[in-house]
């Protein structure tokens, strides 16, 4: 039932979203196994959630739980079941995460970073876009205007225009790009395109104590009044051996 539900009732999902339902899927096929529609009961969702819990998984599985009832939705609508086995059962508590990332942090991270991992950090920072659409940035999302994308969450069209800290960043990372991937618009020290994984090491190296997401809520202008010394219309900045910094 639940992969028929991916398969058949997850229309107008963005295709991130829709890998990220395939994943859940599978994570609750494994705990709840292939067994008949009928056999799963509120208890068994209730433990689920309260194991994962103890185990400091609360939000995550309150996340695979959507997706579990939305599933259950999906087969009442078939017809296959008269019953929603997460109905009623209370989710786990959630503090809303609120993690602003100060100047002097980004900044900290920013100067200790090698040069891949700064163009990365600045153009997140000065675009707000997702890390997931960040890395499926191509040559074909370059325009005259700036860079120009759909976002994967939303489905939004999008246009970030140039500034001169975003094409400057932008065209350092394009003299990195290896010519068997040279569509991809940011690569990391290999000339290949950045991985999630690659990123979460990075910054577990550097002992960055926030996430790649936190960026996002600095937003563009920010980036150049404060980072990157943006002063009328131009940014002025030198080339170090491991770092871009503003002249003062």
């Amino acid at each position: 039932m639940l992969r028929l539900y991916v398969a058949d009732g997850t229309d107008g999902l963005s295709p991130a979203t829709l890998k990220s339902y395939s994943s859940i899927v599978d994570s609750l096929i494994e705990v709840f196994g292939t067994g008949p529609i009928h056999a799963l009961k509120p208890s068994m969702v209730a433990k689920y959630l309260e194991t994962q819990r103890k185990a400091g998984h609360g939000a995550r599985a309150n996340r695979k739980l959507a997706v579990l009832s939305s599933a259950y939705n999906f087969a009442m609508r078939q017809g296959w079941t008269d019953v929603n086995p997460c109905r009623g059962v209370r989710r786990n508590k959630e503090i809303p995460r609120r993690r602003y990332v100060t100047d002097a942090e980004f900044r900290a991270a920013f100067e200790a970073a090698p040069e891949p991992f700064q163009d990365l950090l600045a153009v997140a920072l000065l675009t707000g876009a997702r890390q997931g659409d960040l890395r499926s940035w191509t040559a074909g999302n370059v325009t005259d205007a700036g860079i120009v994308y759909t976002e994967s969450k939303t489905g939004k069209p999008r246009i970030v225009s140039w500034s001169p800290a975003l094409k400057f960043f932008v065209d350092r990372a394009a003299k990195r790009r290896r010519a068997d991937c040279v569509a991809t618009l940011l690569v990391n020290k290999f000339g290949q395109p950045w991985t999630e994984w690659a990123i979460h090491s990075q910054m577990r190296r550097q002992q960055i104590n926030w996430r790649f997401h936190d960026i996002r809520a600095k937003g563009a202008t920010d980036a150049e009044h404060n980072l990157l010394g943006h002063r009328s219309d131009m940014l002025r900045v030198y080339k170090r051996k491991d770092a871009v910094r503003p002249l003062r």
